[in-house]
């Protein structure tokens, strides 16, 4: 009896994995650019250069040499070029201008305060009004543009004689020989300042005044267009001038015969009264008509600020120092 063929049994699949690997965490934004631009090894190398500069950079100085200190960075300060001066400058201003500073006569050009320094030493000199550029050329050098003081009027007082400029600074008397006297004009009536050095700026208003009067009588120095034609012997100040307000001064110039032409107020305080340029013509014309201040029979006291006429008056023979 035949026996009937077993059918072959299907395998049954297999089993699925309990639980699928677990998928690994997709990337933030943050690491992604970190990635792309951060962790890169450019950017990491010139990270590191960077950090190793910032310890190291404040150690680089102390181990480099100091080229300020070697001789071709050196120079000599009393071969600074300076604008040629007016001829009462004395030829020693730039050994004198280092006798009374702190610089040393050699001074390193590497220095980053040598022009400020080398300024402000120059200013203290009492013939120095301001030096307006100080630098360093190709050459290499030092170089300075100054603006110097010039005189223009001598002070006498009681006890001694000055010598000072438009702005009523006292200049070195020992720069001023006796003939000089003749060649500026003289501020009188002044009582002795209580500080009287080279530089000191003569305390008051009243100086200043006066000295720009004797600057107007004196254009660019000549004494010959007014202050000699006038026959000027001197600018007076008014009594009691350091008491005294600008606007309460009144000045008077006094001429070789000894009349006195009222001047006026300092310029520029009083606008009731003629210009500068209308007094110097008043004083003109009056020279026209009469010849001099003193003629004919004089001394007068002339008072050039009135508008409408020129009042004239006797005066009693004065002596001033």
């Amino acid at each position: 009896m035949a026996t009937a063929a077993k059918t072959p049994k299907k395998k049954a699949p297999a089993k699925r994995k309990a639980a699928k690997e677990a998928a690994p965490p997709k990337p933030s934004f943050i690491g992604i650019v970190l990635r792309k631009f951060v962790f890169r090894p450019v950017t990491l190398l010139v990270v590191a250069i960077g950090l190793v500069s910032a310890v190291l950079a404040p150690r680089v100085p102390a181990m480099l040499p100091d080229l300020s200190q070697l001789e071709e960075y050196q120079f000599p300060l009393d071969e600074m070029r300076v604008n040629a001066p007016n001829e009462w400058v004395p030829p020693t201003l730039i050994d004198d201008v280092l006798a009374q500073s702190s610089l040393t006569e050699n001074v390193s050009l590497l220095d980053s305060n040598l022009c400020r320094e080398v300024s402000e030493a120059l200013a203290g000199h009492p013939w120095i009004r301001k030096a307006q550029l100080v630098r360093l050329t190709n050459e290499p050098a030092i170089q300075a543009l100054i603006d110097y003081r010039e005189p223009v009027a001598f002070v006498r007082t009681p006890t001694d004689i000055y010598a000072i400029d438009v702005e009523g600074v006292i200049l070195p008397r020992e720069d001023f020989t006796e003939d000089d006297y003749a060649r500026f004009p003289w501020i009188l009536n002044a009582v002795d300042p209580e500080s009287a050095e080279a530089g000191d700026v003569w305390p008051g208003s009243a100086m200043v005044a006066a000295a720009t009067i004797a600057e107007i009588l004196t254009p660019k120095h000549n004494m010959e267009v007014y202050w000699n034609h006038f026959q000027l012997r001197g600018i007076i100040l008014p009594p009691n001038s350091r008491d005294l307000q600008p606007d309460e001064m009144i000045f008077e110039l006094l001429t070789v015969g000894g009349s006195r032409v009222v001047w006026g107020k300092p310029i520029g305080f009083d606008d009731l009264e003629p210009t500068a340029e209308q007094k110097l013509g008043r004083m003109e014309q009056y020279i026209e008509r009469f010849g001099d201040f003193d003629s004919p029979n004089g001394p007068y006291r002339i008072d050039i600020r009135l508008f409408d006429a020129i009042s004239l008056e006797p005066l009693g023979e004065l002596r001033y120092r």
